[in-house]
């Protein structure tokens, strides 16, 4: 089974510069200054999508749209860290490059592991990414109506982890 083009940029260092370059180039990846401002507002872009996903399990009825919400909180999160960066970008997979170029570290011994903790994303919340994305595709795509609840709720939790693991980067880069 072929890599999917993320998973190469986890284990490719070079491909993952030369892969950023060309984002750089045709402005997929766009350098920004105004950092705090985008920053703050993808934030509270976040956590509204949240307070939304909340709701909307609360129906019981809507959980494709909570399933959508909670890909979208995630996401504007990963922006957030992109703006962190001085990037931006609209396109995901330009966003998850910046990520993984930026925030993902591998073969660190368990001090250096322990020092970066709270700035650095794990591999397992860049799977987060990838699931949320697939599932939000079949939410907001699919004719499907009724989506499993569980699903839903499993999601919430893993976008709320995640923003909130972004707010500590954040929180440490600030000081």
């Amino acid at each position: 089974m072929a890599k999917e083009i993320w998973e190469i940029w986890l284990e490719n260092t070079k491909r993952r510069q030369n892969d950023f370059e060309k984002y750089l180039k045709s402005k997929k990846i766009k350098a920004e200054t105004e950092i705090k401002e985008l920053v703050e507002g993808h934030i509270n872009k976040a956590d509204h999508n949240l307070k939304f996903v909340m709701k909307t399990l609360e129906l019981q009825e809507f959980n494709d749209w909570a399933i959508v919400s909670a890909y979208y909180s995630i996401y504007h999160a990963s922006l957030a860290l992109c703006a962190l960066k001085g990037y931006s970008t609209k396109d995901h997979l330009a966003t998850l490059l910046i990520l993984i170029k930026e925030f993902y570290q591998k073969q660190l011994n368990k001090e250096e592991i322990e020092m970066v903790s709270k700035t650095t994303i794990e591999k397992e919340e860049v799977l987060y990414y990838i699931e949320a994305k697939a599932e939000r595709k079949k939410a907001s795509y699919s004719t499907k109506i009724l989506f499993d609840e569980k699903e839903a709720e499993i999601l919430q939790k893993k976008a709320i982890g995640f923003v909130n693991k972004v707010k500590e980067i954040i929180d440490s880069n600030s000081k």
